[in-house]
């Protein structure tokens, strides 16, 4: 079984997709060792970061042994090192603020409903603290994944570009 949570419009065939039907900041009606992908993509930063540890934890307790969770999250820090000016005539033109790099930190940080702000350093400490094994916890590229299930499955792009997701977006896999 497959979850792909925080969906959006992005409706994945073979998998169960959720969006506000389903809180992820509550226990998750799964079994114990059921599922064996679970996929959040955009959806963690509109949690406050103890909200997000404890949804960690439940995917942990559903997840199979071998099961892997594919996070994918906005990164101020990746965001600083890698805006360009096709990034910023896009943000300047999408209404969330002006074309420059402080006005597009401070929208990822103050807007969008976003209650947490993320780095590869702090989701890999989260996972970890939610039960994850270090050593089973890898940052991936956006499209990328050693697993064929996870590849090209991100939805984001759709919606603001592939260039400019790219630029926000990092992830994070972790196995069971």
């Amino acid at each position: 079984m497959k979850l792909n949570l925080g969906c959006g419009g992005n409706i994945l065939q073979g998998w169960e997709n959720h969006d506000s039907d389903l809180d992820i900041s509550k226990p998750l009606p799964h079994e114990d060792n059921s599922i064996d992908f679970i996929f959040a993509e955009h959806v963690c930063e509109h949690l406050t970061t103890p909200d997000v540890v404890r949804f960690f934890m439940e995917a942990y307790r559903i997840l199979k042994d071998g099961g892997t969770i594919r996070i994918a999250v906005p990164s101020v820090v990746q965001m600083m090192r890698h805006i360009d000016q096709p990034y910023l005539d896009w943000f300047g033109g999408s209404g969330f603020g002006q074309p420059n790099k402080r006005s597009a930190i401070q929208s990822i940080l103050l807007n969008h409903g976003h209650l947490s702000a993320w780095s590869h350093d702090i989701l890999e400490a989260c996972l970890y603290a939610a039960g994850f094994d270090y050593d089973n916890i890898e940052p991936e590229l956006v499209g990328e994944s050693p697993r064929h299930e996870l590849r090209s499955i991100e939805g984001h792009g759709k919606v603001i570009g592939d260039h400019n997701n790219k630029i926000e977006t990092i992830i994070m896999e972790a196995v069971k």
